[in-house]
């Protein structure tokens, strides 16, 4: 398995396995805080031949000293081509991030850490 791309973006889409993506970035600057999240996250991932086939896929954001999880969801995948190039994206829409600090973002397929991407959130004035 190779990470072609992994970033955090303004908007991301796919349409027939292209992706689209607008307005990389690696740090989040809030007005305040708390914060509510408007972003979203674009990967693209290559499956190699002798890959095995994983059947479930988890995200996580988390808070990178504490460990804590502000968002978690997982669900079913099914290989179509043992391959195949993935694009994975994710809109955040209304996640409530209540200090600045280091994060980071996290993919697992079955119980494998595939991504393990560092993101910073800072409020306005650069604190």
């Amino acid at each position: 398995m190779k990470l072609e791309i992994c970033t955090l973006c303004e908007y991301a889409s796919e349409h027939n396995g292209r992706l689209t993506i607008v307005d990389t970035f690696d740090a989040i600057v809030a007005s305040k805080f708390p914060w509510r999240a408007y972003f979203h996250f674009a990967a693209k991932i290559s499956i190699e031949s002798d890959q095995k086939e994983y059947q479930k896929i988890r995200m996580l954001i988390m808070k990178s000293d504490s460990l804590e999880i502000l968002f978690d969801t997982s669900g079913s995948y099914n290989y179509v081509d043992k391959t195949e190039k993935i694009n994975l994206l994710a809109g955040f829409k209304g996640i409530i991030f209540s200090t600045p600090g280091e994060y980071k973002f996290q993919v697992y397929f079955d119980d494998d850490l595939v991504i393990d991407h560092p993101f910073k959130l800072m409020l306005k004035d650069g604190k």
